[in-house]
């Protein structure tokens, strides 16, 4: 589903360039009850137990979640305690990361063989550990295109 509005002078009109945030998303849905203005979006912040499922599924441990929020371990326990909401940089890059597992998914046709290449090392990403690279936004950047190299045809 592809949700968008140009402004004009009257308002906004409806128009089908940009697409719904959500529906590029794996472990993170779109809530039931969407708004179609694009500024509920912009609010979006998800809690920190939110994380779990795609931090699991990237086989992350404490101090690797911790280096990708760029907080401290002892931070991340405070944090899982509290249920704390994420700032909405952090949620940023962590759906980033899950529309890297949809579309991963989605070219290798299931979560095990998604997995399996991005715990490998890979000659395309500089024999680097795809998994590893996603911690960081540029190394997330080069897996992505990685994958999308792949879904035109491409041997990574």
């Amino acid at each position: 589903m592809t949700i968008s509005y140009t402004y004009t002078l009257s308002g906004y009109r409806d128009t089908s360039d940009v697409p719904d945030l959500f529906s590029y998303q794996y472990f993170f849905k779109a809530p039931s009850d969407k708004v179609a203005e694009p500024s509920a979006y912009m609010e979006v912040s998800m809690s920190f137990a939110d994380t779990k499922p795609l931090f699991d599924y990237l086989g992350y441990s404490q101090h690797d979640v911790s280096e990708l929020m760029e907080v401290d371990p002892s931070t991340l326990s405070r944090w899982k305690k509290e249920d704390k909401t994420l700032t909405r940089l952090l949620t940023k890059s962590i759906m980033d990361m899950d529309k890297i597992v949809f579309k991963g998914v989605r070219i290798f046709g299931s979560e095990a063989l998604f997995s399996e290449w991005l715990h490998t090392s890979n000659v395309s990403l500089g024999d680097r550990i795809p998994a590893d690279m996603m911690r960081d936004p540029y190394g997330l950047e080069l897996v992505e295109e990685a994958l999308e190299a792949m879904s035109w045809g491409n041997f990574m």
